[in-house]
């Protein structure tokens, strides 16, 4: 009690000192409206204020040729033309990101950089504005929110490098999605779609600056119905920010977030017996009809940037998330292995039938995630000692994360859900406070940037089981640890319009909470790339990178739970290594000839080879980390505005298990092979193997027609309609189906 509210005191203190600054100066309204930098309708708006790189909304510098690692940048233009149907779909155009469909909207986030398995994206940093929006980074990292591509104004992708500046979740990857910001002259842009599957989508965005205030706000809902014949998804998301130019030498930014879901979805997936017969087919199971998940989401921030004077800037930024994320499936208990398929599809003895003459119960997973968070960043540039430029950038941040993990029941016949939550049998709370500093300084000399630096991380986890209707509650545990983050960089821009960059930086993952062992040590790792960016080849961009990762108490989650208590099985399966090579290549034709048509191509290709080097896994692959992944885009667009390009999408087989087990068996929690005469569990059936190897075709077109500002566009994705399976986790499920849709946008 006494750290939160000595916690409470410094942010307080804080936040006092950032509104102190702001009233420092009051500038004229017209040196307000000079000082505003924000672009014109139709074209990609800036950031009102552009501050160096250690701007707290930012993850690279204004300028990818000063990035001193390997990166992937998509911007609302490109994710316009290319119109991905989800976001797993636009990470696809970048190389070494790799997703994992958990649904057919990717709503339960799955993305990996590299080495890092994408289950839940609990190896990757994910971040919006700045602000990280996995559920718990330093609890339960899991991802169940991202914004929808509408409202983005780039996504930025740093990998193997970052660890000084960001933390934690840094050993592979940063992420940060970058909202479209305020234009100078209003603009409003309508759209509307709908497709295969049940599919629609409207969105609505309006941006202006009124004198020295920029407003945005943003709605955007999608629906769909796939995956399973009892799974549907809906979504609305709400966006809104403020961008006050106080003066020319202070900038304030205010936005919130807020995103609801309700879908019908379940982890219970198929037995490979049931996957031959029917592998889309739920309906009839044991009543996954009724099994429910709710996801509702809010992120609030306060961004303040103040320009000291030419050389020393600062940005504070006050953070605020909630994710409320309650799960609710039948418990259809246990079923004879020799039964399959035929006891599940004619309704066994565990099928839930609703009412009060009904048969089964109904269970949830309850989990409740809030952070809050205070981060100060100063940069202090041109300093000249030893014959050399200096950049020094210092920081400071704290963080507090509350976790609360309930299990309910119903009745008999009971349907149980985000409004009827049932009685309560099972109550966590987890809690964490983790503080942290960096400090890095960027030498210059010639054409050679070296960038040495230093981050240090201290969190504390505890956990306590307050109430448990069978075992009772248990004593609070409680775990602290301190790392040490040293790196350092390189970057060479001597050559024309090319830059030569490395780095070896030590990064970490903090180990989850919630897993059924407490404390577990965290991942460490030490991260080192060498490659080359450049646009010196008329009409081709490329960025070529190779990287070498050893990491250190590998954490890995099981395909299974633990049966004593429920929860995941995460271990630390000894020490791996990843090495492997990123290509990114863009190649135009409208360098060459005078030409409305412009002919492009686009490649991001990843190799990674992730292997255990220690233990009895030893010389196998780490889970969920295939070989191959990429894709390549062939397109055709003209001056007068219409599109038409194509992109085939790899992703190599991967296993599921440290043991990597190849053909799918139906196992125990010990990894055994379950026999005729065994019993199955089949909520959560587990099922190890190799998933297969996938390539899908997917397609868009668009036309502006002239003189209005209407534009016809088309979209689809897997257009083959491809039966594939998209994981083994909890059973067998099936990748999307083919989806065509079609839609209108109106800007003005």
């Amino acid at each position: 009690m006494t750290r939160f509210i000595t916690s409470r005191l410094l942010f307080s203190t804080a936040m006092s000192v950032v509104f102190e600054l702001i009233s420092i100066e009051t500038a004229t309204a017209e040196q307000q409206e000079a000082n505003v930098d924000i672009s014109r309708a139709g074209t990609s708006s800036q950031a009102v204020t552009t501050l160096p790189t250690i701007d707290v909304q930012e993850i690279l510098p204004p300028s990818i040729d000063a990035a001193p690692g390997a990166t992937a940048v998509l911007t609302a233009e490109e994710i316009e033309k290319l119109r991905p149907l989800t976001l797993h779909d636009t990470l696809n155009f970048m190389p070494g990101v790799r997703t994992l469909d958990d649904d057919v909207f990717g709503r339960r986030s799955g993305i990996g950089i590299r080495g890092a398995p994408a289950r839940r994206s609990r190896k990757v940093l994910l971040m919006e504005d700045g602000t990280p929006i996995n559920a718990s980074t330093y609890l339960d990292p899991s991802a169940h929110y991202t914004p929808p591509t509408e409202r983005l104004e780039r996504v930025d992708v740093l990998k193997g490098n970052g660890q000084i500046l960001y933390g934690p979740l840094n050993n592979h990857g940063i992420i940060n999605f970058r909202n479209k910001r305020p234009t100078l002259v209003p603009e409003t842009t309508i759209e509307g779609a709908v497709g295969e599957n049940n599919t629609s989508k409207q969105h609505f965005m309006h941006r202006r600056t009124d004198g020295s205030v920029g407003t945005v706000i943003s709605y955007t809902r999608y629906e769909v119905e796939d995956g399973f014949d009892v799974e549907s998804m809906e979504f609305h998301d709400f966006f809104g920010s403020l961008d006050w130019q106080i003066d020319s030498r202070h900038d304030l930014r205010v936005s919130f977030t807020h995103l609801r879901e309700r879908s019908h979805y379940d982890e219970s997936n198929l037995t490979p017996q049931e996957f031959k017969i029917a592998p889309r087919r739920k309906k009839g199971r044991f009543g996954q009809e009724y099994d429910t998940i709710a996801v509702d989401y809010f992120k609030g921030d306060i961004t303040h940037n103040f320009q000291i004077n030419d050389d020393w800037s600062m940005s504070t930024k006050f953070f605020v998330t909630d994710l409320d994320r309650p799960r609710f499936t039948v418990d259809p208990g246990e079923y004879a292995v020799g039964a399959l398929p035929e006891l599940v599809l004619d309704d066994g003895d565990g099928t839930f039938v609703k009412g009060p003459n009904g048969n089964g119960r109904m269970i949830s997973r309850n989990r409740h995630y809030s952070t809050y968070g205070i981060e100060s960043r100063m940069e202090y540039g041109n300093v000249q000692a030893f014959g050399l430029d200096h950049t020094f950038q210092w920081g400071l941040r704290f963080e507090r994360h509350l976790f609360e993990d309930k299990r309910t029941r119903g009745e008999v016949g009971e349907v149980i859900d985000v409004d009827n939550r049932g009685t309560l049998t099972r109550d966590e709370r987890y809690q964490a406070s983790a503080y942290s500093a960096f400090v890095q300084d960027a030498m210059r000399f010639g054409d050679w940037t070296i960038t040495p630096g230093l981050r240090m991380e201290h969190y504390t986890q505890n956990k306590t089981r307050v109430f448990d209707a069978s075992s009772g509650p248990r004593p609070k545990e409680q775990d602290h640890t301190s790392i040490l983050l040293p790196g350092i960089s390189f970057l060479y821009s001597g050559f024309t319009d090319t830059q030569i960059f490395a780095s070896v930086q030590r990064g970490y993952t903090p180990a989850p909470a919630r897993g059924s062992d407490f404390p577990l040590v965290p991942e460490t790792g030490i991260n080192s790339q060498i490659g080359v960016r450049s646009s010196f080849l008329k009409g081709v961009n490329f960025e070529l990178a190779g990287f070498y990762n050893v990491l250190n108490n590998t954490l890995v989650q099981l395909p299974f739970i633990d049966p004593n208590t429920g929860r995941d099985i995460f271990i630390n399966a000894e020490d791996s290594e990843a090495v492997g090579v990123d290509v990114a290549v863009r190649v135009d034709s409208s360098a060459y000839f005078q030409s409305p048509y412009n002919f492009f191509g686009m490649l991001a290709y990843n190799y990674t080879d992730a292997r255990f080097t220690e233990g009895v896994s030893k010389g196998n692959q780490v889970p969920e980390v295939p070989l191959h992944t990429g894709s390549l885009t062939l397109g055709l667009e003209h001056a007068s505005g219409w599109h038409i390009s194509a992109t085939l999408t790899h992703m190599d087989s991967f296993f599921t298990d440290p043991a990597n087990t190849r053909d799918p068996i139906l196992t125990d929690e010990d990894g055994e092979r379950l026999g005729p005469d065994d019993v199955i569990d089949l909520r959560e059936p587990i099922v190890l193997g190799a998933v297969p190897s996938r390539t899908l075709l997917s397609a868009r077109a668009s036309y502006a027609i002239p003189n209005t500002p209407v534009t016809l566009w088309v979209q689809g994705r897997n257009l083959t309609d491809k039966l594939y399976i998209s994981d083994y986790s909890n059973g067998l499920r099936p990748g999307a189906s083919r989806t065509v849709i079609g839609g209108v946008t109106i800007r003005f």
